[in-house]
């Protein structure tokens, strides 16, 4: 996706400043950088940015953001493709979803785990000239006026070449001042970018909490999605013939899983798995569920994208897939504004994004806490009614088909480089 670098006459240090060096923030970055736009990326976490051990489930959706950005080639030897879809409620009235239902002409889905795929989108953000990459670095804070927002930076390193100060930015010992056109919170659920800037959330958190794990079962790469009245239970396929395993339970159950041995923790997974003959790898880990929308995404020169914006239950997978689709959004509405020569601050044109994305998030997350509530209990009337309607879906492709262009990110207005 590499355009013809603009030259801009701006009087900041950097056209963006994006906090946080995670896959949404490495995603913005690159988009904005091809563009020939100036980026810093500051990431607080020394080393890998984000949860190793996190499994994703990739989209066709984020997969095609990664190819218009020229990084999926180096990624593909990374992730694990699947081409069915096993959705059951208890392992009963299976959906089955294939390629046939996106039209025959892509794969399904991706999984991958965070430590293979976020090194190389990494190093890909390095080699654009325009992007710089710090590591191990704080936002202090920044002040927004109406031409530039101001940050400090607290450096942790002592100095050196790749700390060097701009020509416009002011140095005092370990704390480097910086000019900016705008700010992109891509911080995290926790955004520091967000609580500075007084944007306020709504949403609750679950009485759930996600227990995931790794194991291995030679058997063949479907994505499978098992409702259950604790809480659904995701089986992510991974290569080498490894599952990722997102299991939802109540919070006190989660904690008892988190306490067993493993040989122990495997014995109760068991029942619920599509297969028996499985080991675990010994590591596992825990986090609790929460529903979050921030009131609003932009303020003038300031944007919000991924889990700085919104948050959602993990059932479907949707949470980094719909970060992603931030920041395509937001880099194709920054870009189209830079290459004109425009002021990628100004509230107006940030608007655009908030207005294009705002919704679109909102309904995925009612969507997602929806499936969670309607198949997370098991008062019989219910249960006879989610046994209709999943037997509706699988005889009724139309509905099938719409379900998945909806879960696969393929739906709305899309970015026009997708």
């Amino acid at each position: 996706m590499m355009t013809k670098p603009h030259s801009s006459s701006a009087p900041w240090d950097y056209d963006v400043l994006i906090v946080g060096g995670s896959l949404v923030g490495l995603t913005l970055a690159a988009w904005l950088g091809q563009s020939g736009m100036r980026v810093l990326v500051i990431e607080s976490q020394r080393g890998m940015a984000g949860t190793a051990a996190r499994v994703y489930a990739l989209m066709p959706l984020t997969q095609r953001v990664w190819e218009t950005l020229g990084v999926w080639p180096r990624l593909a030897a990374q992730v694990q493709t699947y081409n069915r879809i096993d959705l059951s409620d208890r392992g009963r009235h299976n959906i089955i979803f294939t390629p046939a239902d996106l039209g025959g002409k892509q794969e399904l889905g991706y999984v991958a785990e965070h430590r293979q795929i976020w090194p190389i989108l990494r190093d890909f953000v390095r080699e654009i000239p325009s992007v710089t990459y710090w590591e191990g670095q704080q936002l202090l804070d920044f002040v927004i006026d109406p031409t530039a927002v101001t940050v400090n930076i607290q450096i942790n390193d002592q100095c050196n070449d790749k700390y060097k100060s701009p020509s416009h930015s002011q140095r005092n010992d370990a704390i480097i001042r910086l000019s900016v056109g705008l700010i992109v919170g891509a911080d995290g659920a926790k955004s520091q970018v967000r609580q500075q800037a007084g944007i306020k959330t709504w949403g609750w958190s679950y009485w759930q909490s996600c227990v995931t794990t790794v194991i291995q079962a030679g058997f063949p790469p479907i994505a499978y999605e098992r409702f259950w009245p604790a809480g659904p239970l995701a089986l992510l396929p991974l290569p080498e013939q490894r599952w990722g395993i997102v299991w939802t339970l109540p919070h006190a159950q989660a904690n008892d899983c988190m306490a067993l041995p493993a040989e122990d923790f495997l014995a109760r997974l068991k029942p619920y798995l599509p297969f028996q003959e499985v080991h675990i790898e010994p590591q596992r880990w825990s986090f609790p569920v929460a529903w979050r929308q921030a009131r609003r995404y932009v303020q003038t020169r300031l944007a919000l994208v991924g889990d700085a914006a919104h948050g959602c239950h993990p059932v479907g997978g949707q949470g980094l897939n719909w970060g992603i689709r931030d920041a395509a959004t937001l880099g194709e509405i920054l870009v189209s504004v830079y290459q004109r020569g425009g002021d990628v601050g100004a509230f107006n044109v940030l608007k655009k994004y908030e207005r294009w994305r705002w919704p679109q998030n909102l309904l995925t997350l009612l969507f997602t806490d929806s499936l969670n509530r309607v198949f997370s209990q098991g008062w019989e009337p219910l249960v006879s009614l989610r046994a209709l309607l999943l037997k509706t879906m699988q005889r009724w492709g139309a509905l099938r088909r719409l379900s998945l262009h909806f879960m696969a990110g393929l739906w709305g207005k899309l970015p026009d480089n997708l």
